[in-house]
């Protein structure tokens, strides 16, 4: 994993001071900072750490995510150790307090020779606001000496140094009032109340010898007097000083250890990745399929020098012969006649057939090898190219002295190309097709239909485990140059999954035979790839019935879990997960799993939903203390091209976990766009919590119009989806995500339906983050399966969509030319 990156100096150039990079120091709170209090300093872009951090009576568990360049976010869990979780008896008996908080800081600018690095940040943004605060800070380096100051608000400004001057201008700003609303909810107290100076100072020891690592130690003035704070022992500190020691005894993993409020003794470990490496070493790609050369080998022109006839040499008819006969078959020409007028002083010369778009330049290298091995009183040579069906391509007459001398003929010099498409029927086609089949299984290519017209095949890839499709394309028409006639030059191959035919991506045989003779680069070829939008096989496209029905299936462990509850702060369950999918057309999906408990701790689970809105998610208790063996899903699915960048699909089945039904989509997405529209409508109706085949009683109709658009910066995507939810509330859920270059992806989404806070609950609407990470930056094989995650701070009815697995913006959103051209480096993969 590689975790910090800085600029290239030359060996004498030593950088200054605000020029170097390190990975940076992470606070107890799991933010960039010093010890408890904030700097101004953050990762680079993608820096993820994850870690834990205890200073009694508070054990902190954290991640941070360097979401931008310019913006660092962190969650966070805080136990109270000495504060039970409710003073109701029966409710959480023997747990302590756990707390939730989210928080940003945001750089304001950069550090240079006079100007600090300054940020504004704000701690515990929602929720219950135990530990609110917020700060604006500057950092400065000189040398190994890292000073921060900044001045802080909430829990970082409770040492009250002087007034908040906002409140010269509004006075709501003079006193700190309430944080969060209710649990779940976001604060409205930000920068109010009195202000605290806070400050640190770093010095790094680099590459202490013992430890062979940086180390770095760290003095601050704590702002905080912790009489405010939410723990029930007293806290206040003999001095207001904190120091602490930091080392890497890994590149990717960091351990502090340091005294803090003058007697507590705080230990933080930490480990860090970096979200825009996706290299893995250990994966094994399989080795590219060989490019065939319709060509020979070497160079084309056999005559770059003159070549020398000695004065004597015997003329030899049957000699003369064979050896233009062979240079024609070199060139995959057939030698149809060969006469010499010796009175006239002529030779004449037919051959049949030939490379499409180069009979003119290989006919001119046999009218060489002509000119060599005729007597030495013939001037001219006649040379008559036809086609295998006897159609005259070119007919020429060559002085002899012109051949020795390599003097081209005008329509070679020019340029100009002469092809001729040999006619193929049904029959052919069906034959190179199941040809390419077969070759292309031997290769694990997989191919799902070919269409041959003129000089052009068009590819239909089936799936493939790349994730970059642009590598399964590549490899598809490397097979193809093995396979396909040579009058084949075009080679146009459809991108989609599930039988969509979404993307067509084109490029020239001639050019992949370049690449294979190091003629040309990927770049070369991308300046003159073409993608346009894919349109549905014709009826005349060769269906790969040997795929056809087909089979998949996998077994293996997995994991759910539940964070923070109050019947347990972390619950969990290992399962045995059985997952098969059925194909019994390119189009046609039946796919399903059934879970089964291996072990598992939800006998926990206590509480009863107090929800006023119909059960639809606050029961999944129920489910997951029910079923010992359930089915997951079990669904069948259509997917279908209805027009240009219009794709639909219709499925049935047990959809989901908690409910099952029948339902449909339609999307509409431009290769060439940014933006994506659609429409899903669907009939639910919730199943028992068993998890097999009975349902309750409570059904639905639940759709959305969804809008799709993926930013022109930062790699970030956003999504809007309005209508009707699994509670039969109305609203629109809305949604921003980023993916980084290891395809790592981050998102956060928020709900807001019909439903009043009150009717909602705890937390007043429904709201989360979420991460999908590609597995095959870890695995050692390509696959394109993904682990995901996603996080709600409470699991609430308002405001629920229905999980579907077969959404189509996920099928089709990646397969634009943007798309393409972020991963055509790997077309030779």
């Amino acid at each position: 994993m590689v975790l910090a990156a800085g600029p290239a100096f030359a060996q004498d150039q030593q950088p200054r001071p605000w020029e170097r990079t390190f990975l940076p120091n992470v606070s107890d709170y799991g933010g960039v900072g010093a010890l408890q209090t904030p700097t101004a300093r953050f990762g680079k872009d993608g820096q993820f750490f994850i870690g834990a951090s205890f200073v009694s009576p508070y054990h902190r568990y954290f991640a941070n995510l360097q979401i931008l360049d310019w913006l660092e976010g962190t969650f966070r869990y805080t136990r109270i150790t000495d504060r039970p979780y409710s003073n109701v008896p029966g409710f959480a008996d023997g747990q302590d307090y756990k707390d939730r908080s989210v928080d940003a800081k945001i750089r304001l600018s950069e550090e240079d020779e006079y100007w600090p690095e300054i940020a504004v940040g704000l701690r515990d943004i929602g929720g219950t606001n135990l530990f609110g605060s917020e700060y604006i800070v500057a950092s400065k380096r000189f040398g190994n000496f890292d000073i921060t100051g900044g001045l802080g608000f909430g829990s970082l400004g409770t040492r009250d140094h002087f007034e908040n001057p906002l409140g010269f201008f509004m006075d709501r700003f003079k006193t700190r009032i309430g944080g969060g609303n209710s649990p779940g909810s976001v604060g409205s107290a930000f920068f109010t109340g009195p202000v605290a100076m806070f400050g640190s100072v770093s010095y790094r020891v680099e590459r202490v010898p013992v430890l062979d690592s940086d180390v770095i130690f760290t003095l601050e003035y704590d702002p905080n007097n912790y009489k405010d704070d939410p723990a029930f022992t007293d806290l206040t500190p003999s001095i207001p000083f904190n120091a602490g020691v930091t080392f890497h005894p890994a590149s990717w993993i960091q351990v502090s250890a340091g005294v803090e409020r003058g007697d507590t003794v705080m230990a933080r470990f930490t480990f860090a990745a970096d979200f825009n490496n996706g290299s893995n070493p250990l994966r094994n790609d399989g080795i590219p399929p060989e490019i065939a050369i319709r060509a020979r080998d070497g160079v084309r022109s056999t005559l770059t020098e003159p070549t020398p006839t000695p004065a004597a040499a015997t003329w030899l008819p049957e000699l003369a012969r064979a050896s233009v006969g062979a240079a024609a078959a070199d060139r995959h020409f057939t030698l149809r006649r060969f006469q010499v007028q010796q009175d006239r002083k002529i030779a004449h010369v037919e051959l049949a057939g030939g490379l499409p778009g180069h009979e003119l330049q290989d006919g001119y290298e046999v009218a060489g090898a002509v000119a060599r091995a005729v007597p030495e009183d013939v001037q001219t040579i006649e040379l008559a190219i036809v086609d295998n069906r006897g159609r005259q391509i070119v007919n020429w007459s060559l002085p002899r002295e012109g051949l020795r001398n390599n003097v081209m003929p005008e329509e070679i010099d020019s340029g100009r190309r002469v092809a001729s498409v040999q006619p193929r029927d049904a029959a052919d086609d069906s034959r190179i097709a199941r040809q390419l089949f077969r070759v292309a299984a031997e290769q694990d290519v997989v191919i799902d239909r070919l269409t041959l017209r003129g000089d052009m095949a068009r590819i239909y890839l089936g799936p493939m485990p790349f994730r970059n499709y642009v590598v399964s394309a590549g490899r598809a028409a490397r097979v193809a140059t093995q396979v396909l006639p040579p009058e084949i030059e075009t080679f146009a191959i459809v991108l989609g999954d599930d039988g969509l035919a979404v993307a067509e991506l084109t490029v020239l045989r001639s050019h992949l035979e370049r690449m294979a003779q190091d003629q040309a680069n990927v770049d070369e070829v991308w300046y003159q790839a073409q993608v346009r939008q894919a349109s549905s096989p014709d009826e005349d496209a060769i269906l790969n019935t040997d795929r056809y029905p087909s089979f998949d299936w996998s077994l293996a462990p997995r994991v759910r879990q539940q964070l923070g509850g109050p019947d347990g702060f972390y619950l969990y369950q290992l399962y045995l997960r059985a997952l098969a999918t059925v194909r019994p057309t390119p189009n046609t999906e039946i796919d399903g799993f059934i879970g089964a408990n291996i072990t598992n701790n939800f006998d926990s689970l206590k509480l009863e939903s107090d929800s006023q809105l119909p059960r639809v998610r606050s029961d999944i208790k129920n489910y997951l203390k029910e079923g010992e063996v359930w089915i997951g899903r079990l669904q069948g699915a259509y997917y279908a091209n209805l027009a240009p960048s219009v794709y639909g699909t219709v499925y049935a089945g047990l959809l989901e976990e908690m409910f099952g039904g029948v339902g449909g989509e339609v999307l509409y997405k431009s290769v060439g766009s940014p933006w994506a529209a659609g429409l899903d409508l669907n009939w639910v109706k919730q199943r028992d919590f068993d998890g097999l085949f009975n349902f309750r009683d409570y059904d639905t109709v639940t759709g959305h119009v969804g809008f799709y658009y993926n930013l022109p910066f930062w790699d970030l995507s956003g999504s809007v989806r309005a209508g009707r939810y699994l509670a039969k509330d109305w609203g629109a859920t809305f949604e921003l995500a980023r993916e980084f270059e290891s395809g790592i992806r981050v998102g956060v989404f928020a709900t807001f339906t019909d439903v009043s806070a009150e009717q909602f609950g705890e937390g007043s609407f429904d709201k989360g983050f979420y991460i999908s990470i590609p597995l095959d930056i870890y695995s050692t094989t390509p696959t394109k399966t993904r682990f995901g995650l996603t996080y709600r701070p409470l699991t609430r009815d308002g405001g629920q969509q229905l999980g579907r697995a077969s959404a189509l913006i996920g099928r089709v959103g990646d397969y634009d030319a943007d798309g393409i051209a972020r991963r055509w480096p790997a077309f030779m993969d």
